[in-house]
Order: C-alpha cells, then sequence, then structure tokens
C-alpha cells in the first residue's frame, strides 16, 4: 500500500484596519486645521448657493489690544 503524506500550512492572519479609518482620521483633521484657520484670521465672507446663503463673520478670539482703563503716568 502506497503512504500518503499531507502537509498543512497554517498561515496566521494579520488584523488589519478598516479601510475608513485613515480617511476619516484626514477628514477630521483638515476639518480642525480649517477651524483653527479662521478663528485666526478675522475671516468675513458670504457664501450663496442654490439652498440659501450663509454669512461668515467671525472675529478671532486673540486680539492685541489694550486695556481701556489704564492708569494715567505721573
Amino acid at each position: 500500500m502506497a503512504e500518503v503524506r499531507e502537509t498543512r500550512i497554517v498561515k496566521e492572519h494579520e488584523r488589519t484596519s478598516n479601510g475608513a479609518t485613515p480617511w476619516l482620521a484626514f477628514l477630521v483633521g483638515a476639518l480642525l486645521i480649517a477651524v483653527v484657520a479662521i478663528f485666526l484670521m478675522n475671516a468675513r465672507g458670504h457664501i450663496t448657493t442654490p439652498f440659501g446663503n450663509a454669512d461668515l463673520n467671525v472675529k478671532s478670539p486673540v486680539t492685541a489690544t489694550a486695556p481701556a482703563n489704564s492708569a494715567p503716568a505721573r
């Protein structure tokens, strides 16, 4: 009788990340950068679309103004 030899190769499946995760991180990062850029600039604008109008008047929270009630010099 002939001898039968079986060879079995077991490959471990590597866990791969979901394909949407890098794109989601990229979009969230781009949105965060855009929001920071708008607040650092004094953004003013008007956007007209077929769905309506949008006014973009954002003042920067970072202002370099002198205090209003400064003590007079002697």
